[in-house]
């Protein structure tokens, strides 16, 4: 079995190790820093433990694969695809993807810190659907503005929940 093979199993297994963990961590003490803005009939908890829940269970879904790979690795029962997948640089290229997506989730959390939820919304929506191939870009950031102010007028009016709105604003 090649030795980048190797690697990158146990690099998925240290990753998928590591988001379990974080997001439990974050389950179990999301209570102590969300605080309550407005009067309503949801804990205003509620929303970010049920992503993180669901987070935590992908997550966890990940650790299982990434450890019935580590079995298949020592067990010698490698699957011919995933080594012709590496050999062709693939697997490299997908590993890439996904950190250029993390990244640009990561600058995400800047931005809704520094200049809120109306602004920085749809620039990362258009980039994740550049980096999914989206052809007709004019159309997605019309949409995504659109489905941005949508969505901050529902949180607010319906659900009685204020989205960040950034401390550049403020």
């Amino acid at each position: 079995m090649p030795e980048l093979l190797k690697r990158n199993i146990w690099i998925e297994f240290g990753l998928s190790l590591f988001c379990v963990l974080f997001f439990a961590f974050l389950y179990f003490n999301i209570e102590h820093w969300v605080l309550a803005t407005m009067p309503s009939t949801l804990s205003p908890a509620f929303f970010p433990m049920l992503i993180t829940a669901i987070c935590l269970a992908m997550s966890a879904l990940l650790l299982f694969f990434s450890l019935r790979s580590l079995y298949h690795m020592h067990a010698g029962l490698v699957d011919d695809e995933r080594i012709l997948l590496q050999e062709a640089g693939e697997e490299a290229g997908r590993f890439l993807a996904l950190a250029g997506y993390v990244g640009v989730l990561f600058l995400y959390l800047l931005g809704l810190q520094y200049v809120g939820f109306l602004y920085s919304t749809p620039i990362v929506m258009l980039l994740i659907s550049l980096m999914l191939g989206l052809k007709r870009w004019l159309t997605g950031l019309v949409f995504y503005i659109l489905f941005t102010l949508l969505l901050d007028y529902v949180a607010m009016h319906l659900m009685q929940i204020i989205l960040p709105q950034g401390i550049l604003f403020e």
